[in-house]
């Protein structure tokens, strides 16, 4: 098995992160630092990762949070800011599935499987994702055709996203979107070039996955049902 397979297994990081965790010398197997993620271990190697030992977690598990505003998709802050690491126990070695921003809400992923992890983060996959976005007028035909076909957001980035409803809410527009992408701030840089305010953002769907009536700031466990859904959406 690659290192970075093994770390990814034992609930350190996504495959992904490992691959960096791993060139910057945190990692020993049998005493001797390896800096090459593809490095092959054995059944009966000793790895320790920052000094402790680790070994493949049997226990798979993949946890559903409703995300507060404010709060940063990390496990840990330099500044001290809140982190979703906060809201679950200290003894649990979880890490996000992708991430929301900061002024997002809604559903976030974490699991201690970062071998899936990484397959659920992997572009190839295009898993959809549902927005609700709290906005100040009605988006006309023009500009849901032109979100659809793509907008321009600096960076050599284009924003698409499919309008799938939009309702007044007392003075403010909820309109709901999906994405398949999800890059960084996606639908906060695309209101803003096509000059609508965004007054919140909400995550309210991952794939099959629906937020629900789960409360902010809490969590559960995905049951058995929505596990296999999650693996037939990286396996499709």
């Amino acid at each position: 098995m690659r290192l970075n397979k093994y770390l990814a297994l034992s609930g350190v990081s996504s495959r992904r992160m490992a691959d960096d965790l791993i060139k910057a010398a945190t990692t020993t197997v049998n005493d001797i630092v390896i800096t090459d993620p593809a490095f092959r271990v054995k059944d009966d190697d000793t790895i320790r990762y920052d000094g402790k030992n680790i070994k493949i977690n049997q226990n798979h598990i993949v946890i559903m949070l409703n995300k507060p505003i404010g709060v940063i998709t990390s496990m840990d802050d330099p500044k001290n800011r809140p982190v979703v690491a906060d809201y679950f126990p200290t003894k649990m070695r979880l890490f996000p599935i992708g991430r929301l921003d900061k002024n997002t809400t809604g559903l976030l992923l974490v699991t201690n499987n970062g071998d899936l992890a990484n397959k659920l983060m992997h572009p190839k996959n295009l898993i959809p994702k549902i927005y609700e976005a709290e906005t100040d007028l009605i988006l006309d035909t023009v500009l849901i055709s032109k979100i659809k076909k793509g907008v321009f957001i600096g960076y050599n980035q284009w924003a698409k996203a499919k309008v799938l409803n939009q309702k007044k809410s007392k003075s403010r527009i909820i309109v709901t979107l999906q994405l398949h992408h999800g890059k960084n701030r996606e639908i906060r840089r695309l209101f803003n070039k096509i000059n609508r305010k965004l007054f919140s953002l909400n995550r309210v769907k991952y794939g099959d996955l629906k937020l629900g009536n789960l409360p902010l700031g809490k969590y559960r466990e995905l049951n058995k049902t929505e596990l296999n859904k999650v693996q037939k959406s990286i396996n499709d």
